[in-house]
């Protein structure tokens, strides 16, 4: 089927819609959506590699929750000297998925990953052969920051899994499953079959991870280290590594609101030669966004975090540590959205520099100097490139280089292209990374290198902000561009643009709403999506979400999304209309919930556009709160479907999902769980005991006897919050209220396989149907189930 569409590619890439009959989205066009991954440029700018992620309906398995739809890619090249159509980049078996990894130094190689069936590996391709070297090492996924990083264009060292196992994110549900059956044989046996956690628990078992060094030529691979550890930084002279330790976890540090998720996190630096080790104790709770060599390679820099306020160390190659925090400030550590203390810090030359706090303010300072923020700065500033004299700044929109003598120069307008040494994970988002240089947009369009330090040549190339750049060859490659088609990827030449690669050409003939702004009482809004031709004013299905306002249509309603936890376009399709309303936060959240929709319901019915008799409610995770909450508080909504939502927040805490209960995560649940509803989400801003009223009017749970809507729940076996709707439903139950419930099994959060995705779409409309047209029968009061549950074949 794949070399059809390759061999089709050029024609395609030629078919306009208005050649094509236009016909409704359904759920099997989804499924059969392929999109762009990564897209990267070699360091010497001669060859384009790109990944084409496999149709849902296309993998060779779901079990692998959300990360497989990442990996099973297939991978292909561009010769930049000569552009012609794209060619595979390597030989790919029909069972496997293959994925980017970095180039080397120079780009003649290439690291690259592949997954079939329960194997996952790292290969090095040589470019010019276009002939790959698999090895043994199974690498992390680099979702901290690093798990690979180039010595030289024959030398890389990985972090991966000892045993070659999957690696945690990767095995997902499959090693629940073989833990559980391990216990239960165990029991069947007349052994121990449990598990203990707390004061008489065993202590935390953190997965282990090996350091390898890897020849790229013949793929020999040597273990250097092992602990466990999450993150990797080389210094720049090839000869240390540091490596961030992942630690057990410790308690909110107020007993009153949790705002974080903390684990006292460690550093190891290791010599790659001799594989000599040493752990500095007094870098034992460090933040996970900061690892930063000096340009010398004579010291790192890190923030501990273990005490407040947060100090800034040194640490030499041999363990060493120097506390070079000066006097009268102190590094920041903001919560970031994963709840973990971020700080953010790099080096001006020698001299460490740290984003923090001081009486005079908030900014970024040089460690060893008075306690003033550097001046010509924002306050949000971030540090994108280093050199060896200068620095580059992300600040207000431009780019700043900042100099020793500590004068600073705009070198204009910041925009951003593909590094070709990642992907990196969250630390990318706080620091460099061994960036040195950034990218500025002239006036005209295009895109120039800013060198940290001054003097070196920029070149620029014409191109889109966030392509990938061959500098030297004067070439773009974007996946959407001024043209905002993300189907199509395009090579540009000065001002010439020729798409090279198109996606989906089915979507030509597949026609979908296009928003329409709303606007109710008191400024109220949202966007309206309605079916094309109604007979009649058609009943409105309102997808909420609370905390979220949309001055943009939302991207997710796009013609070639393939998202299907929520796919409202296919309500659409079935002649509903569909509105997004804006629900900024409010005091408590849900604030007058309901009456902020119907506003906005209200203000559409009144142009005619939908029925305000007929009203449903659908929401996923937090949208699934939204939707049962507005039920609460309204009798005047006549449907719900709510997919994986919190509905008890009194209970939120103790809600442990079935991977992590085998895994005796219990502690660190209950910590994310706390985080998420005091100083999360949730905004319940005090802990359950101190606030119980508070959680009482927010929670759907306490108000299920005001709930007259017929309800159905969905949720995901491995969702860490299925007993929520299991309470729920049992309330509603009690209550003899219309309910369902719904237990999809092998699905988290969201809806990964395609028998699954099909049941849950069948269930949505014909609920819908059922509720607000009246086409499916009288509701069934407490009724067991929307319709039969499915079994095997």
């Amino acid at each position: 089927m794949r070399m059809v569409a390759f061999a089709l590619a050029g024609l395609l890439a030629t078919a306009g819609p208005a050649l094509a009959r236009q016909e409704p989205l359904t759920v099997d066009v989804i499924l059969g959506l392929e999109s762009f991954g990564r897209v990267a440029i070699d360091p010497s700018g001669a060859v384009a590699v790109f990944e084409e992620r496999r149709a849902r309906g296309d993998l060779p398995r779901h079990d692998l929750e959300a990360e497989g739809a990442n990996r099973y890619a297939r991978l292909y090249r561009i010769d930049l000297d000569a552009p012609d159509h794209p060619r595979p980049l390597l030989t790919m078996d029909e069972d496997a998925g293959y994925s980017v990894g970095a180039f080397s130094p120079s780009g003649r190689r290439l690291a690259v990953f592949r997954l079939r069936n329960d194997e996952w590996r790292l290969g090095i391709v040589e470019i010019a052969a276009g002939e790959v070297v698999w090895t043994d090492v199974a690498p992390e996924l680099s979702l901290w920051g690093r798990s690979l990083e180039w010595l030289t264009d024959d030398t890389l060292v990985v972090l991966g899994m000892p045993d070659g196992a999957l690696p945690p994110r990767l095995a997902g549900p499959r090693a629940e499953q073989a833990r559980l059956l391990a216990l239960r044989a165990a029991a069947t046996a007349g052994s121990p079959a449990a598990i203990t956690v707390g004061e008489d628990g065993p202590p935390e078992a953190l997965p282990p991870r090996r350091l390898w060094r890897i020849d790229a030529v013949t793929g020999e691979a040597a273990a250097i280290a092992d602990g466990p550890f999450l993150d990797l930084e080389v210094s720049p002279d090839g000869r240390y590594a540091a490596l961030l330790l992942d630690g057990p976890l410790l308690p909110p540090p107020s007993a009153d609101t949790a705002s974080e998720v903390r684990r006292a996190r460690g550093l190891e630096l290791v010599e790659l030669t001799t594989g000599a080790a040493v752990r500095p104790p007094e870098a034992g709770n460090i933040s996970t966004s900061l690892l930063a060599w000096s340009p010398a390679s004579d010291a790192l820099l890190v923030a501990t975090i273990g005490d407040e306020p947060a100090r800034l160390l040194t640490v030499a190659p041999d363990g060493a540590a120097r506390d070079v925090t000066p006097a009268g400030a102190h590094p920041t550590t903001p919560i970031d959205f994963q709840g973990m203390a971020t700080a953010e810090g790099g080096w001006l030359g020698g001299v460490p520099i740290f984003k923090g706090r001081s009486a005079s303010g908030e900014g970024w300072f040089v460690a060893g100097a008075d306690a003033q923020p550097l001046t010509g700065l924002s306050p949000d500033a971030r540090l994108v490139a280093e050199g060896r004299s200068s620095v580059l700044f992300a600040s207000g929109g431009r780019v700043i280089r900042l100099g020793a003598d500590g004068e600073s120069v705009d070198l204009g307008a910041a925009a951003s292209a593909v590094n070709p040494r990642g992907p990196f994970g969250l630390r990318a988002q706080s620091g460099p990374l061994k960036a040195d240089f950034a990218v500025i947009e002239r006036p005209d369009g295009r895109l120039c290198q800013a060198w940290a330090d001054p003097g070196a040549e920029p070149r620029c190339v014409a191109a889109t902000p966030g392509a990938a750049i061959s500098w030297s060859r004067g070439i773009g490659l974007d996946r959407s561009g001024p043209e905002a088609e993300p189907n199509t990827l395009r090579l540009q030449r000065g001002h010439s643009r020729e798409v090279v690669w198109r996606l989906n050409p089915e979507l030509d003939r597949i026609a979908v709403a296009a928003p329409r702004r709303i606007t109710g009482v008191g400024g109220a809004g949202g966007w309206l999506y309605s079916p094309s031709n109604p007979t009649a004013t058609p009943p409105v299905i309102v997808v909420p979400y609370q905390g979220e306002a949309y001055p943009a249509p939302p991207w997710w309603m796009r013609r070639e999304s393939t998202g299907l936890s929520l796919a409202p376009q296919l309500m659409v399709a079935a002649g509903y209309a569909i509105l997004i309303p804006d629900l900024p936060a409010t005091p408590e959240p849900a604030d007058g919930l309901a009456q902020r929709i119907l506003s906005v319901v209200d203000a559409a019915a009144a142009e005619g556009l939908v029925d305000a008799e007929r009203i449903g409610l659908w929401g996923w995770s937090f949208g699934a709160w939204s939707a049962v909450m507005s039920a609460a508080q309204s009798p005047r909504f006549d449907a719900v479907v709510a997919l994986n939502g919190p509905m008890n927040f009194s209970t939120v805490i103790g809600d442990v999902g079935s991977t992590l209960r085998l895994e005796g995560g219990h502690a660190l649940a209950a910590t994310a769980g706390a985080r998420w509803l005091e100083s999360g989400q949730a905004e319940m801003r005090d802990a359950y005991w101190r606030a119980p009223d508070r959680y009482r009017r927010n929670s759907p749970f306490e108000q299920a006897d005001r709930i007259t809507a017929p309800t159905l729940l969905v949720v995901g076996e491995y969702d860490l919050m299925l007993g929520q709707s299991e309470q729920l439903y049992g309330a509603l139950h009690r209550l003899n209220r219309p309910v369902a419930l719904t237990l999809l099994i092998g699905e988290d959060h969201g809806v990964q396989s395609p028998g699954n995705i099909r049941l849950y779409y069948d269930q949505v409309r014909d609920w819908f149907d059922r509720h607000l047209r009246g086409s499916g029968g009288p509701a069934v009061p407490a009724s067991a189930a929307p319709r039969p549950p499915s079994g095997p074949d």
